[in-house]
């Protein structure tokens, strides 16, 4: 697919500011506060759909490697395929994750993230650690999936990265493998906190 019909296709999602970036065609959608980038080169197909919401938006097939994977762009979302628990840690792992969905809403990625972080602090909430590590887990192929499609959720790895350093250490999860992506949003996360922390210091 050619930049300027994929810059038309996704204008025609009613929300979404579109622009090209370095040959990336950038969607920010506002209700998520976050954009698509997309190489029109990695764009196999485009379809209108009606999502159950009754909202009208896009389904795309994105080339990732040797997969084609589904990119769903309304006015109010995102929805992406979550990625594999196997690839977020070592060979050989026992994981501790449940059957995860198919499909997830970057709004109920955020949502679920969120409330997992905050849950940890309240008095009385007692999450068992194979619950949590599970959780934790599946959280991290959620974040993982959004920055396949080009999406960085930086809001949503500062709840996940919380929880992590409140519990993490003391659960059995196996070793994570090296992911230059996730290392790159730890990092916009760190720069968020500390920008937050120079302003609030300022003011």
């Amino acid at each position: 697919m050619d930049t300027d019909e994929l810059f038309h296709i996704l204008s025609d999602v009613a929300g979404a500011k579109v622009s090209v970036d370095a040959g990336l065609v950038v969607a920010r959608v506002p209700a998520i506060d976050d954009a698509v980038r997309l190489d029109p080169a990695d764009v196999l197909s485009a379809y209108e759909i009606v999502v159950p919401t009754g909202d009208a938006g896009v389904e795309f097939g994105i080339r990732r490697g040797r997969q084609e994977l589904p990119l769903i762009v309304t006015a109010e979302d995102v929805v992406f395929m979550p990625a594999d628990a196997a690839d977020m840690v070592r060979p050989g792992a026992i994981l501790p994750v449940p059957a995860g969905p198919d499909l997830v809403a970057y709004s109920e990625m955020h949502r679920d993230v969120r409330a997992l972080g905050r849950a940890i602090d309240q008095p009385g909430v007692d999450l068992d650690t194979e619950t949590l590590a599970a959780t934790l887990l599946m959280h991290r192929c959620f974040l993982a999936g959004a920055l396949r499609v080009g999406l960085r959720p930086v809001r949503v790895a500062a709840w996940w990265e919380y929880t992590w350093a409140r519990k993490g250490g003391g659960l059995l999860l196996p070793a994570f493998r090296a992911d230059p992506a996730w290392d790159q949003l730890m990092a916009a996360v760190a720069e968020a906190r500390r920008r937050t922390t120079t302003e609030q210091q300022a003011s």
